[in-house]
């Protein structure tokens, strides 16, 4: 009996070190993808914000003029929001 016990425990104890190695090989492999992926997003990142610098010094006012609109439509909407929340 006790060696019938003994045999159970031990094929849990297998089945348990299986499952935990399981989920460290998938917890690895998540890592590394997601250490790949913030790679590619710094780069893009990074690219972006040189595509933006150029657009800006080539065309300042279009920029400015941007820039303003998009103020001035954030503020817009944040007094609508404001005015509702009032209500």
């Amino acid at each position: 009996m006790a060696k019938k016990n003994s045999t159970k425990i031990s094929r849990i104890r297998t089945r348990t070190h299986e499952g935990v190695d399981k989920i460290i090989d998938q917890a690895e492999n998540l890592e590394k993808g997601s250490k790949k992926k913030i790679v590619h997003l710094n780069k893009k990142t990074i690219k972006l914000k040189k595509n933006i610098s150029s657009y800006i010094k080539e065309n300042p006012k279009k920029s400015l003029s941007i820039a303003a609109g998009i103020g001035a439509f954030v503020s817009a909407i944040l007094t609508i929001a404001m005015i509702k929340r009032k209500k």
